[in-house]
């Protein structure tokens, strides 16, 4: 862990959850003699319109990105042909909560996290 609890951070580019429910992959999204495999995103990457400076409140794994493929099973002659979306590999990243506001906080990725300057008066 680079950044300490409480450590003093600025950065402009934070990281946000998108909605699975509108992304979420059904068989007819694999559509016939094209790739068996899909990748899907699960977070975005925002740049702000100025930077802002907060404190190291913690840190998370999260997904990024998640691989489908497409399985078939042929049967046995007793049970029929089914197919089904399977999750065949995920990404995952670190990245900090960072509390900036009164009770505001913000997922930010290490690499877009900068080291501020504490006064020592």
């Amino acid at each position: 862990m680079k950044f300490k609890l409480g450590q003093k951070v600025r950065y402009k580019r934070i990281s946000k959850k998108l909605k699975m429910m509108e992304k979420y992959l059904t068989l007819k999204d694999f559509r016939e003699g094209e790739d068996e495999e899909k990748t899907l995103e699960r977070r975005e990457s925002i740049e702000l319109n100025k930077e802002r400076i907060g404190y190291i409140a913690g840190r998370r794994k999260f997904t990024f990105r998640t691989y489908f493929q497409v399985i078939t099973d042929r049967g046995d002659g007793y049970e029929p042909e089914s197919e089904w979306v399977q999750v065949m590999d995920q990404d995952y990243k670190y990245a900090y909560l960072v509390a900036y506001d009164m009770g505001k906080t913000n997922y930010v990725l290490e690499e877009d996290l900068k080291e501020e300057a504490t006064d020592v008066s």
